[in-house]
């Protein structure tokens, strides 16, 4: 981005932005929080299992969260908060797509538990886990979505310039 284009740019989000983008920015961090406590927790579910191969993507999901939600979520604030709100769309967007993979697994490991007759009264340690982290898989999941929506809602509306207070819409030179 050129330094005109930059100057466009307000330092603060616009008055009739600033409290919902706090919020957005909150409620952000709050699901990388989430987020990261799935992730260890499927971990320890997959050293219980003996799933070597899923512990290892879950260990990755967590050093994805580390570096890449959290830094940018940290970094930019003040006068880059466009940045930050841009990173947000992003990840989120990025989040929202990988879900896919832990839905068509949890489906398959339930599918395959009620086939088996798992769930009832008796159920054992790993099957207690592993509905423990569905039911935590779908929470997540729908949070994403319904963060996602919150971030692209405003930055649709931030570059429409639907704030009133202030137009902060590139001039086209």
């Amino acid at each position: 981005m050129s330094s005109a284009e930059e100057d466009n740019i307000p330092k603060a989000p616009p008055v009739g932005l600033r409290e919902r983008y706090i919020k957005l920015s909150w409620a952000y961090v709050r699901w990388c929080l989430g987020m990261f406590v799935w992730s260890v927790l499927c971990v320890v579910y997959f050293v219980i299992t003996k799933q070597r191969e899923e512990m290892v993507i879950g260990i990755g999901l967590g050093i994805v969260l580390l570096t890449m939600v959290f830094g940018p979520a940290l970094l930019f604030g003040g006068e880059t908060w466009y940045k930050r709100l841009g990173w947000m769309v992003v990840l989120l967007c990025m989040f929202s797509a990988m879900w896919v993979y832990p839905f068509v697994v949890v489906t398959k490991g339930i599918i395959k538990r009620v086939g088996e007759g798992r769930y009832g009264v008796h159920m054992s340690v790993t099957d207690i886990w592993h509905t423990a982290l569905s039911v935590m898989t779908l929470v997540l999941a729908v949070w994403t979505f319904v963060l996602t929506w919150r971030a692209v809602k405003m930055t649709r509306q931030l570059a429409r310039g639907e704030f009133g207070e202030m137009d902060i819409r590139v001039r086209e030179a």
